[in-house]
């Protein structure tokens, strides 16, 4: 039996109920849009995969609202150890004084990250469609024309948008004719949750390198630990090693008994250095796994996950909802396409350094990562802690005045957890002309913050002479002026109409002024 659902102009569909959807539903909900969520899953998963929330994502967690039941279902990690043979440490370094609100990971199983966000949706009245899945997205004049198989019934709907956010063999990326180009590291590896008896700091992470390998032991809730290994080139089985098997790989590769036990999940894997090409065509947007694969020595898929939700959802909203027009869609892949890349060369960069310890190990010497400097240290812990990330170059940023450095346009406002609500905000380091016409015609957009009584500092930020900063509704700088004077409000205005649909322009297309004239 086949049905067919229309849904309305403005309808948005997930495919996919991992942290990329999930989170991608949460924030649609929060801009005023209301999603339906479908998982070809009959139930969720109970597995352990990505663990580590990065400082950067962890602020975004905390603009959504979400962020207390993170910080208490999970461990804070504050400290990464690199040890070699005997245990003996290479260098380690800390995240405290990197810039940021959170300076820790916070690492809970990716199952409890999906918990979490599926009771803040049961909570706001959506409810997941399990054992949904579709078979096809196909272009209609009205949109996307989507076949769904529930439960061995056929449904099919016609919706304005699709957030494919399926895993790497994703619906619909096939359907935009995508793929996810690069490449495959060499080897194959173990992921595993269980417990150990090997002494370890409070609050560290640690990988231990040595001849034959490396092993990443990484902390979570309840004293476990999620830990990844290189198999044996000379290792093709199919079937999962047993506990004591797995003990025998790790203690080979640390050099020393470990003592694991408790094993509660183990999985093989392959490590992937892949990009979608095109991660929209429009009306699909590509999120998460279906967008990118990146080697998780890095710790950074997962957290690229979120950050795609947070990018596509408050853009989607305002066009979904009339607010911007349709071109606003348009930065969705530019601006994550290029942030996924740089996700990925930060990822094989990691990748990499560890692959080449193992080497020097292997050829019998002790490895040695000479100290850095304090200042590059902090860059490179940033940078890992993917607080670097940046929109440099999108459409959706400008600049009027001189380049003062500070907060460059693009960049990730470094207080923006200090500022609440969904919308715009414009941070004023003096008093500009014409304000009011401003407030007015962007009414209900931009919330105007003066800089004095929200004491931020026009140093810190990057405007000691005075100017004002524009603040996108995801807490990355869209639009800097320095001085704010008449010819800076004016491109600061010219801005925001390239995307946003002016107050009084909304009033005169609503249905009720079009019913007064």
């Amino acid at each position: 039996m086949t049905r067919d659902v229309p849904q309305s102009a403005s309808g948005v569909l997930i495919v996919g109920t991992g942290p990329a959807g999930l989170f991608a539903a949460c924030e649609l909900l929060r801009h005023g849009v209301r999603p339906r969520v479908v998982e070809r899953r009959a139930a969720p998963h109970h597995e352990t995969r990505g663990t580590a929330l990065q400082p950067a994502v962890l602020d975004i967690i905390d603009r959504a609202g979400l962020i207390e039941p993170f910080l208490q279902a999970g461990v804070h990690i504050r400290q990464i150890q690199l040890l070699g043979p005997g245990l003996k440490e290479i260098v380690s370094a800390k995240l405290a004084g990197i810039g940021c609100k959170y300076e820790f990971q916070c690492s809970l199983p990716q199952w409890r990250t999906e918990a979490i966000l599926r009771e803040r949706l049961e909570s706001l009245g959506v409810a997941i469609e399990y054992g949904t899945e579709v078979k096809s997205i196909e272009d209609d004049p009205a949109g996307l024309r989507v076949t769904l198989d529930v439960d061995g019934r056929t449904e099919i709907l016609t919706t304005a948008y699709v957030l494919g956010a399926g895993g790497a063999h994703s619906v619909t990326r096939h359907s935009m004719q995508e793929h996810l180009e690069g490449d495959t590291y060499d080897g194959q590896y173990i992921v595993a949750d269980a417990k150990t008896r090997l002494p370890c700091p409070p609050e560290c992470g640690r990988v231990i390198v040595g001849p034959d390998g490396f092993v990443l032991i990484s902390p979570l809730p309840d004293e476990r630990f999620l830990i990844f290994v290189n198999r044996d080139e000379a290792d093709t089985r199919r079937e999962l090693p047993a506990s004591h098997e797995l003990a025998a790989l790790l203690d080979a590769r640390v050099g020393a008994d470990i003592g694991l036990h408790d094993l509660k999940w183990v999985s093989y894997f392959k490590m992937h250095k892949r990009a979608a090409e095109r991660l929209s065509d429009g009306r699909r947007f590509l999120l998460g796994d279906a967008a990118h694969l990146s080697s998780p020595m890095g710790g950074e898929g997962l957290n690229a996950a979120f950050m795609d939700a947070a990018d596509i959802a408050w853009k989607l909203a305002l066009v979904a909802r009339g607010a911007a027009k349709p071109s606003l869609l348009e930065s969705y892949a530019q601006e994550r396409g290029a942030a996924d890349r740089h996700v990925l060369e930060v990822s094989d960069e990691i990748h990499d350094f560890v692959i080449g310890l193992v080497a020097t190990c292997n050829s019998g010497a002790m490895p040695v990562v000479p100290p850095a400097d304090p200042a590059e240290a902090v860059a490179v812990t940033r940078k890992r802690s993917m607080l670097d990330v940046s929109y440099a170059g999108s459409a959706l940023v400008g600049q009027a005045g001189a380049d003062v450095g500070g907060a460059p346009p693009g960049s990730r406002f470094g207080a923006c957890h200090r500022l609440s609500g969904t919308g715009h905000h414009l941070i004023l380091f003096g008093a500009p002309p014409r304000l009011e016409h401003f407030r007015a015609r962007w009414n209900g957009f931009v919330s105007i913050v003066d800089a004095a009584s929200a004491e931020f500092d026009a140093a810190e930020v990057g405007i000691p002479d005075g100017g004002a900063l524009l603040i996108r509704p995801d807490g990355f700088v869209g639009f800097r002026a320095s001085p704010v004077d008449e010819a800076a409000m004016a491109a600061l205005d010219a801005h925001l109409a390239t995307y946003l649909i002016p107050a009084a322009m909304r009033a005169s297309s609503s249905p009720s002024a079009r019913k007064e004239h």
